[in-house]
């Protein structure tokens, strides 16, 4: 995405950014930050993130991205009360919002100043990923099931299919992974292989990670073209784009829309071209 706004000199340069994790995140976002923004490093906080939700379902997370980044967030501040920046990452795997049988990796970001109250957040979606699911009846099945799993890099849990949780985690080698699945076979019909999703032990969604920090470094390098404010340009929904048929506005974006978290200001870029009948609600009245 290209700024709409001027490029701003960083406000928080030579300062520390604090980050809530156990999952090795933070010499990666510094690898962005630090160049981008000028800040000293990030710091990893000792939260216990894995207590707001666990990709193996042993931890639900009911309410949200959103809640559990600002969750995050206050968690590490009462850590570091004498604290200024922090910023907290949040990721999910779910069906493609559009797609059927396609399955998205959804990753969020949100950096937040707390001396002066300025948030932003910062949301991407991949399909790229490595996040597979195998079952085996025998030890002899394993050689074929781990075939799409890149080990040592990309680690595997082993557990029960379709159950929350499981029995182990962040295995490396093939004979972590028999051994694994030995000890389940013993009480049960079939073991289930699943992709660690945690950052550090899946390189995949730790690049795409280091690649939303890249969008929230322009974002905070980006002022209102209004009141100069950082943190403009991150594109909103905008539907209305004219009916092929009848020109009424449906429910298909009309182009793309930046918003000033300070002031508001907005600015819209519509699109050219016609929405299909498909999406008009008065032609499928």
């Amino acid at each position: 995405m290209s700024a709409l706004g001027p490029r701003i000199a960083s406000p928080w340069a030579g300062q520390t950014v604090y980050l809530p994790t156990l999952h090795g995140k933070g010499p990666t976002l510094t690898s962005v930050l630090a160049p981008t923004l000028g800040i000293a490093q990030v710091q990893e906080v000792p939260v216990d993130t894995d207590k707001l939700g666990t990709f193996c379902g042993a931890v639900d997370r009911p309410n949200g991205p959103l809640f559990a980044l600002a969750t995050k967030i206050a968690a590490a501040k009462e850590m570091v009360p004498e604290g200024r920046l922090f910023m907290a990452s949040e990721g999910s795997f779910r069906p493609h919002p559009t797609v059927p049988l396609q399955m998205v990796n959804l990753e969020w970001l949100k950096f937040a100043d707390l001396d002066t109250g300025f948030e932003c957040t910062v949301q991407g979606m991949t399909t790229t990923m490595e996040n597979h699911e195998r079952r085996v009846g025998h030890v002899d099945e394993l050689h074929e099931a781990l075939a799409p799993y890149r080990l040592p890099e990309h680690a595997v849990m082993v557990g029960l299919p379709g159950a929350p949780g499981v029995f182990f985690k962040a295995l490396t080698t093939r004979e972590q992974i028999a051994e694994a699945v030995a000890t389940v076979l013993r009480e049960h019909p079939v073991a289930e292989l699943r992709s660690e999703l945690r950052a550090h032990l899946n390189p995949t969604r730790l690049r795409h990670i280091r690649r939303l920090a890249m969008r929230l470094a322009n974002r905070l390098r980006t002022a209102c073209p209004k009141c100069e404010a950082p943190g403009f340009g991150e594109p909103l929904p905008r539907p209305g784009l004219p009916c092929a048929t009848c020109g009424f506005p449906t429910s298909m974006p009309s182009g793309p829309a930046w918003q000033c978290q300070a002031c508001h200001h907005i600015e819209h870029r519509k699109v050219k071209g016609k929405a299909d009948p498909a999406f008009c609600p008065m032609c499928n009245r």
